[in-house]
């Protein structure tokens, strides 16, 4: 009877201390895992909330819509005619000068020979299709043989009516342009010489042929 009870005795002992040293172990386990999922769930919160304040604090792009910009000046200098009532701008190495009453002469500093002639009306002295038509008729006299063609280099869109013409010469090209801008009725003819290919300038400078103020 007593080997049973110390036998029983010794049984529960050796059964106690297993589960107080088992207790530790599982203990350490589960207190372990649990801390580092909650970790990670953690840093992925975070690093989302990160993201979010980031592209909530990218500046917006600011769009400059329906401002207008400034045309930029014309080159040359701005010259007044001593007989007609225009201005324009005038290129370095070419002067603008009187040929006859209601006719200027903008030519070529070093050859006077190659020029543009500037007629200008008012509005109600003439009219365009009368313009256009003496001036076909200018370069048909310049160059019988030939009969005028269309010139494609000059642009139309700033003006509210215009045509363009040219012809060959004995010298060159001679080309006829008028146009309507702002009441004022333009006529240019311009004499080139193909030694000195001035047309473009011309051209250039006769789009800038405005109304003097009053």
């Amino acid at each position: 009877m007593k080997k049973n009870l110390f036998l029983l005795s010794s049984i529960l002992t050796v059964g106690v201390l297993l589960t107080a040293c088992g207790t530790p172990d599982t203990v350490e386990e589960d207190t372990g895992t649990a801390p580092e999922e909650t970790a990670e769930e953690t840093t992925v919160e975070v690093e989302e909330e990160e993201a979010e304040e980031e592209v909530a604090e990218e500046p917006e792009e600011e769009t400059n819509t329906g401002e207008s910009t400034e045309e930029a000046e014309p080159a040359g200098t701005l010259t007044q005619s001593d007989e007609q009532n225009y201005e324009l701008y005038v290129l370095d190495g070419y002067e603008l000068t009187a040929e006859e009453p209601n006719k200027d002469a903008l030519y070529v500093a070093d050859n006077s020979g190659v020029f543009m002639r500037i007629e200008t009306f008012a509005a109600g002295e003439t009219d365009f299709a009368s313009l256009e038509e003496n001036m076909k008729q200018t370069l048909q006299a310049v160059n019988p043989e030939e009969e005028p063609a269309e010139a494609t280099n000059f642009d139309e869109a700033d003006f509210e009516q215009s045509a363009a013409y040219e012809i060959p010469s004995t010298e060159g090209t001679v080309t006829g342009i008028v146009y309507e801008k702002e009441d004022l009725l333009v006529r240019l003819t311009i004499f080139d010489d193909s030694t000195v290919n001035a047309t473009e300038d011309f051209i250039t400078m006769g789009r800038t042929i405005g109304t003097l103020e009053q």
